[in-house]
């Protein structure tokens, strides 16, 4: 019995990646990523809302109710939370005063700061080294390279996983240039501004007036992105309400949002390949669901063949915005004397282009390429595989049978392309596709690596 649950483990598995990949390849910019507070829970153990206003109820010594009578008399926790800030700010003027820096009693200061600078310091303490089990999971989540990350998180903690990456505050999103790239817009706030933090039900009903105006800014990125929403539950009020407003402007044909992909914890039972979602009363929409405990592999499904991981997102951001201000600003108000002449002649190609903005690869690939024309998800291609795993088993099965390490040096069979100073690709020629052919179908075959036969 627990073999046939490995094997239908493994079953699930090999079916998500590859609807994951073939994802990709339909949408073939980077993944969005909404990242929620289940991600900090388990990578530092951050609490959850509620245990940070249990926690806040406790830490405030005028406050001698439990969380629970509050939860009670209020519709919701920002409720609560809008409650308790009066208590702050009564005992911030008083006993508590030491417990706050004096810039927070000057007369413009929001009477809720109190509560919000409490709860950023707390949020704090828990820090950005992430847990020994899951260092393996955010590697693999940085290797994604995201063209953006959407985060309610107040804490720190996506920084530190994407480093290079620009945090934007609030509704920043709202006026940032369309062609941003590299940025974690952290829409309820930050801990490193407390006054910014989205808490209160004052605070809510400020965000959600101008959540629609949000709304038709992400529009673009659900028609052109991969989207995974992980650290979220499906219930969510923050998603269910963003893909409420998507639903007024954009009618989402059959009922079907292909390109979305929710990842949970598993729930019970056999894991589900899709969700319904609820968008209005009598309307819900279907969505692509990945339940696993064990998220690395579903990172590395979003991140493989990632473009560009050898360059900073903060280069990327420079050459967008640069690129974005002389088209939109300063050529048509003839800032700038332009060669036209060269700059089309530098577009006719990807390679010449890249060069425009001093991107290169680091050794010739003209005759490389001819030799090696594939990589592994093209050699699986080939084979008849849906994803590279395919290729990949017959490349380990080589390997067990003969000895031989096809991928550990450069071969008849395999070669490797420097990227950058720091990444590689692993590149297939002809000959690795007709062997893994025999290989596959069960014929006998000869590996050959330079005087190396099996």
């Amino acid at each position: 019995m627990d073999g046939s649950f490995q094997e239908d483990q493994q079953k699930y598995i090999d079916e998500q990646t590859q609807k994951v990949i073939g994802t990709r390849e339909k949408y073939p910019l980077q993944p969005i990523i909404f990242a929620g507070s289940g991600l900090s829970r388990r990578w530092v153990k951050a609490p959850t809302w509620y245990g940070l206003l249990e926690w806040a109820v406790k830490y405030c010594p005028i406050i001698d109710r439990p969380i629970q009578y509050f939860v009670q008399q209020e519709e919701g926790l920002p409720e609560v939370a809008q409650r308790i800030a009066a208590s702050y700010q009564a005992w911030a003027w008083d006993a508590g005063k030491s417990q706050f820096p004096p810039i927070l009693f000057e007369a413009k200061v929001p009477a809720d700061i109190y509560l919000k600078y409490s709860i950023a310091q707390y949020i704090k303490s828990f820090g950005t080294e992430i847990s020994g089990n899951y260092v393996g999971e955010a590697s693999a989540f940085s290797a994604i390279r995201p063209h953006a990350v959407i985060t309610t998180n107040y804490d720190s903690l996506l920084e530190k996983t994407l480093p290079g990456s620009q945090p934007i505050l609030g509704t920043g999103l709202i006026s940032a240039p369309f062609a941003n790239i590299g940025e974690i817009y952290k829409i309820h706030g930050t801990v490193e501004k407390p006054s910014s933090m989205v808490l209160t039900g004052e605070d809510y009903a400020i965000f959600g007036a101008k959540r629609k105006y949000l709304t038709a800014k992400l529009l673009t990125f659900f028609a052109e992105h991969p989207i995974l929403f992980v650290g979220y539950s499906v219930e969510d009020a923050n998603i269910r309400k963003i893909l409420e407003d998507l639903n007024e402007a954009v009618e989402i044909k059959g009922g079907t949002i292909p390109n979305i992909f929710f990842l949970t914890r598993p729930s019970g039972g056999s894991p589900a390949s899709e969700k319904v979602l609820q968008v209005a009363p009598e309307k819900g929409v279907r969505v692509n669901a990945i339940e696993a405990s064990d998220f690395e592999w579903v990172f590395k499904a979003f991140g493989h063949n990632a473009p560009l991981s050898n360059v900073n997102p903060q280069i990327l951001r420079s050459l967008l915005a640069r690129s974005y201000q002389l088209v939109r600003s300063d050529i048509p108000r003839q800032k700038f004397e332009v060669d036209f002449e060269l700059i089309s002649g530098k577009v006719e190609t990807k390679e010449d282009f890249a060069k425009v903005f001093g991107i290169g690869t680091l050794q010739p690939v003209t005759g490389f390429t001819a030799q090696y024309p594939y990589n592994l998800t093209a050699v699986a291609g080939k084979l008849g595989y849906g994803y590279w795993n395919g290729a990949d088993k017959l490349l380990k099965q080589v390997k067990n049978e003969t000895g031989l390490d096809i991928k550990a040096s450069d071969n008849r069979y395999h070669g490797t392309v420097k990227i950058s100073t720091k990444s590689k690709a692993q590149m297939y020629s002809d000959e690795c596709v007709e062997l893994l052919r025999k290989v596959r179908d069960g014929e006998v075959y000869k590996v050959e690596l330079d005087g190396a036969e099996s």
